[in-house]
């Protein structure tokens, strides 16, 4: 297809998904979600086909991930599927039948479709000889203080949060339920430093792209994968993974093969045997269903619904670009020793806001573009993701750009189910540290 007739195609699918958010039915559809969920699939394949690395660049897996969490719930609702007694929980999924759970859906679309847009757009800046743009990072000095940085942040993270399991009462917790560990870790603010290590240290060992050296950071990863899955714990283990991914992409060519499409399928059907398990104690057929996978993993929308509620009901207003700017300006008050809100009361902070108000449900782009300027906003926001993905994604391997933008690519796929509060300061953290390790071993 040629560059024209891709974004014209783009277009339409940008236009389609105005369209359907505009004439939303008052009441949930599965006629309706059902087109939205072909156009968003549409959107994947268009950046999926054209990003400058295909299924491995970082927008492609930021994009599949982003429709895991916001799509899940609109595909089990375009399949008929009452959710409500899937689950066994009424109360729960009460929002799922909010008057404003529609626009949620046409909101997602139009993040979605301005996301692929912006990739489709820069399309025709692939770089004519791919396999030219990677040198031979082994070769570099500062190689070897990346493995070793790589491994105590990995190390260091799963350290850390196998000393707040054994504070929650040991193996005990892994069967106490997601929502008990949620509640526990209220008192660990460091837990979202944890997290941070986990995935900045993994998608490190991606860079490092050496078996030998790297197997046994992956295989301790692996172990502890397992055990946090069990427990519920899915993207904190899914976007690690996908950041390690994005990184040992970027050195050779992996498969594309749409036999890979297996891999998600069998992921999606785990999570919904751990959750049936976890929440029954049974096992059967059904436990298996990629479905269920998709519908535990779907509950991002929900921040969506609310943010919405919070708009029409008064709660709160349009922040045009506050949400935004607080950490930046947060920062800088810390910085110059000025006098600032505690961050447990500053509302600006979208996941203060929710918590305060509705509970730990975290938060998403979609909800935090809708914050600041409506549907306009969510484009807007979805696009510059884009925009700093494909960044990335074009350019060439490098000892230097490779840390950065795997690390960078972590934090962007945790704002997926968060607010933006902690991504400027996390990647103040991640260039200080690669800085930091590059400039002393600079010095030997």
């Amino acid at each position: 297809m040629s560059y024209s007739n891709r974004i014209v195609v783009a277009i339409l699918t940008m236009a389609a998904s105005v369209a359907l958010f505009l004439y939303a039915p008052a009441a949930r559809s599965s006629a309706y979600s059902l087109y939205v969920s072909l156009v968003s699939a549409a959107c994947i394949y268009l950046n999926v086909r054209h990003s400058v690395r295909g299924l491995w660049s970082a927008s492609s897996i930021f994009i599949i991930i982003f429709w895991c969490f916001h799509f899940g719930v609109i595909l089990s609702n375009a399949f008929g599927l009452n959710i409500a007694s899937v689950t066994g929980n009424d109360i729960f999924w009460q929002w799922i039948d909010s008057p404003f759970y529609t626009k949620a859906e046409g909101l997602a679309l139009i993040g979605i479709a301005a996301f692929s847009l912006i990739t489709v757009l820069r399309s025709n800046h692939l770089p004519e000889k791919p396999e030219e743009e990677t040198e031979s990072l082994q070769d570099s000095r500062y190689f070897k203080p990346l493995l070793i940085l790589a491994y105590v942040l990995v190390l260091g993270g799963i350290g850390g949060w196998l000393y707040i399991m054994l504070s929650m009462g040991g193996v005990q917790a892994l069967f106490a339920g997601y929502a008990f560990y949620l509640r526990f870790i209220e008192d660990y603010p460091s837990i979202s430093i944890v997290y941070w290590a986990i995935g900045v240290g993994l998608a490190m060992l991606g860079v490092v792209n050496d078996w030998r050296r790297i197997r046994v950071g992956f295989i301790i990863f692996i172990t502890w994968s397992l055990i946090a899955f069990i427990m519920g714990l899915r993207g904190e283990v899914l976007y690690p993974a996908c950041a390690f991914l994005v990184t040992f992409a970027r050195q050779r060519q992996l498969s594309q093969k749409p036999v890979l499409l297996v891999i998600p399928v069998v992921l999606l059907s785990l999570i919904s045997f751990v959750r049936v398990f976890r929440v029954d104690e049974t096992v059967n057929a059904e436990s298996f269903n990629p479905l269920y996978g998709l519908l535990e993993l779907g509950g991002s929308l929900q921040t969506v619904v609310i943010a919405e509620e919070w708009i029409n009901d008064g709660t709160d207003h349009f922040r045009y670009g506050e949400t935004i700017i607080a950490p930046f300006d947060r920062m800088l008050d810390r910085v110059t020793l000025s006098q600032r809100v505690d961050a447990d009361q500053d509302f600006r902070l979208m996941n203060v806001a929710m918590g305060e108000r509705n509970g730990p449900y975290g938060f998403s782009p979609v909800a935090e573009g809708y914050m600041n300027l409506g549907a306009l906003g969510v484009a807007i926001l979805m696009a510059l993701l884009s925009l700093l993905l494909n960044f990335f994604d074009s350019k060439p391997s490098g000892i230097f750009i490779d840390p950065l933008a795997g690390g960078i690519t972590f934090i962007l796929f945790t704002f997926i189910r968060n607010s933006f509060s902690h991504i400027p300061g996390q990647t103040l953290l991640l260039a200080g540290i690669i800085m930091t390790t590059y400039g002393i071993f600079r010095k030997r």
